[in-house]
C-alpha cells in the first residue's frame, strides 16, 4: 500500500484515549471538537476511469465510496484515522483513498440517503455518528465559527 499522505490525528487519538479511560462529558466534548475541527480521515474509494464511468452511465471520472453495515445493517461511510487502521479493512493490498474532513462526510451524508452516517476506525475505537448526530455537529461547528 502506497502511503503518500501524512495524517496527523494526534489530537483526536489522544482525546479518544482519554475518553476510553474516563468517559466524562469534558472528554466526550474534546473528541467531538477534534472530529469537527482538525481531524482528517482516509476514505476508502474505488476510482473509475472516464471509460469505466461512461460505460456505467456517468461522465468523466467517477468515485465510489465504500460503505460498511452496522449491526442493524445500516450503511456507514468508514473514516480511518491512519494507514494502520485502514489496513484492518483491506490488508496489505493497495486501496485507493481520498483524504476527507468532517465537513466532507457531513455533506455526503446530508445530501444523499445512501449513508446512514460515518464511523471512525470501525475496527478500532469504532466511533459512530448517525445522521442526527452529524446534523447536530454541523450546527455546533457553525456556532463555533460565528
Amino acid at each position: 500500500m502506497e502511503q503518500t499522505t501524512e495524517l496527523d490525528n494526534k489530537a483526536l487519538l489522544s482525546a479518544v484515549e482519554r475518553m476510553g479511560r474516563e468517559n466524562t462529558r469534558e472528554n466526550r466534548e474534546a473528541v467531538l471538537d477534534a472530529v469537527i475541527s482538525s481531524a482528517r480521515f482516509l476514505a476508502p474509494v474505488n476510482i473509475l476511469s472516464p471509460e469505466e464511468a461512461t460505460v456505467s452511465g456517468g461522465e468523466g471520472t467517477a468515485i465510489q465510496f465504500q460503505l460498511l453495515p452496522n449491526q442493524e445493517g445500516q450503511p456507514f461511510f468508514p473514516a480511518f484515522t491512519g494507514w494502520e487502521e485502514l489496513r484492518k479493512l483491506c490488508g496489505p493490498k493497495n486501496q485507493q483513498t481520498l483524504l476527507l474532513s468532517f465537513d466532507d462526510y457531513a455533506a455526503m451524508i446530508l445530501r444523499d440517503n445512501r449513508g446512514a452516517g460515518f464511523v471512525i476506525d470501525p475496527f478500532g475505537c469504532c466511533l459512530s455518528f448517525d445522521r442526527a448526530m452529524v446534523e447536530h455537529l454541523v450546527g455546533r461547528k457553525a456556532e463555533q465559527n460565528q
